[in-house]
């Protein structure tokens, strides 16, 4: 069935589980009722979930680390019949008379746009993704998947676990994530196909010697800066890019991953449209059956119909008419010797309506005014950030996703406060 770490676990164990499921009356009793999970044990994670989806239950999965007083609030904000924490053993109940609810997974969005939302998809919008996923993804069935990401959310679950289960492999979860233990792990599997993140990426690639390579890659989550993009280029046998929401799914694969914005070909049961000009790029929309999504991301198609990414559209700012794309400039700024991260994002102006602001982390401390100098001679006047402030460490999500509003917010909170204090 499936390695998690160094434990493999066959279908007799996945029996196993199944067993203690069935001899549980809150979990055996599932259909048409919804349960949050939120257990240590990431194989019996695995065997829950097929369990449910098999007897049509409704499944919201908790990553492992949360507190319990924390899953209990996300359970309830699922709208969730009850509550299983740490192990099975552990079931509160939550919603004892409320109604059924359709079979399927219930997940939350990252929040990097303000609250976490609440997605609902059936079993059947689900088999319909993996079905046209693995025929898009045809050069992965003599590959290995290793799964360094949550499978408490979409990318790891579907596309690294449940994907690989309807090709008849056995996906390999890292829960340890130690670099130098994955690297190890990457070296002992054969074809690995490594699913992971933008961050984790980065630290591998920086780990791994001159000597070897990453067998194949595929990220998601967020765009990779332009600089790591070029190092995990040049480490990588294989570099694949997918693209996705939480309310779709995974929307387009890219096997031939040319650039870091190249997100792919969309898969076949989905209508994709966006711009066919890069320079006028508009919103993604994507549609399947009767259901549309706006993606409220930015994009376009080239002439070879790959989808590309080029903002989200809260995070663009208009700067007097003109939009900037806060990837094009930090793509510019990580180009600058000692600056190893940064993040642009906006703030209102009263003169040109938004500004663009950075944040950077750097090996040293860099004026103000020589980054200026140094910015006027690589972007556009529009693009040239006017607030700048050198910082320790930029935050980010756990999808490794920056929140560039809630940046935004904490200036206006600052100029509010100083306005105040004046």
């Amino acid at each position: 069935m499936m390695y998690v770490n160094d434990e493999f676990y066959d279908n007799q164990q996945f029996g196993e589980f199944y067993r203690q499921f069935d001899a549980k009356p809150e979990i055996r009793h599932c259909r048409g009722r919804r349960l949050a999970i939120c257990l240590s044990n990431t194989a019996q994670t695995t065997a829950l979930v097929l369990y449910l989806r098999e007897r049509g239950g409704s499944v919201v999965p908790l990553h492992p680390t949360m507190p319990l007083e924390a899953a209990r609030r996300a359970a309830s904000n699922a709208e969730s019949h009850i509550l299983i924490y740490d192990d099975i053993d552990h079931i509160e109940i939550l919603h004892p008379t409320s109604g059924t609810v359709p079979a399927g997974l219930v997940q939350f969005s990252s929040g990097s746009t303000g609250e976490p939302k609440r997605i609902e998809r059936s079993w059947e919008d689900i088999d319909e993704e993996i079905k046209h996923y693995n025929a898009a993804l045809q050069q992965a069935k003599d590959m290995t998947p290793v799964v360094t990401c949550p499978i408490t959310h979409s990318y790891g679950l579907l596309c690294g676990v449940l994907s690989t289960f309807k090709r008849g492999q056995q996906p390999l979860v890292l829960t340890e994530l130690n670099p130098k233990y994955v690297l190890r792990k990457l070296r002992q599997t054969p074809n690995a196909l490594l699913y992971s993140s933008p961050t984790m990426l980065n630290v591998l690639t920086k780990l791994l010697p001159a000597n070897e390579s990453l067998y194949a890659v595929m990220t998601s989550g967020s765009v990779l800066p332009a600089p790591q993009f070029k190092e995990l280029s040049q480490k990588t046998q294989f570099l694949f890019q997918q693209y996705g929401c939480s309310e779709a799914g995974c929307i387009a694969v890219n096997l031939n991953t040319q650039s870091a914005n190249g997100m792919g070909q969309p898969l076949g049961h989905l209508t994709v449209k966006a711009s066919g000009n890069s320079d006028t790029p508009s919103e993604i929309v994507v549609s399947t059956g009767q259901k549309q999504v706006a993606t409220q991301d930015l994009g376009y198609f080239d002439n070879q119909g790959v989808l590309h990414f080029m903002s989200r559209l809260d995070d663009t700012i208009n700067v007097a008419g003109i939009n900037v794309y806060p990837q094009e400039v930090e793509d510019v700024l990580l180009t600058y010797p000692e600056i190893t991260d940064a993040v642009v994002f906006k703030k209102p102006d009263q003169f040109a309506g938004e500004r663009v602001c950075l944040k950077f982390v750097a090996d040293k401390t860099i004026s103000q005014q020589i980054l200026r100098d140094w910015c006027a001679q690589k972007l556009s006047p529009y693009q040239l950030p006017v607030d700048i402030e050198q910082v320790e460490v930029i935050n980010k999500l756990a999808n490794g996703k920056v929140n560039r509003r809630l940046l935004a917010q904490e200036q206006i909170d600052l100029m509010q406060k100083v306005s105040q204090s004046a």
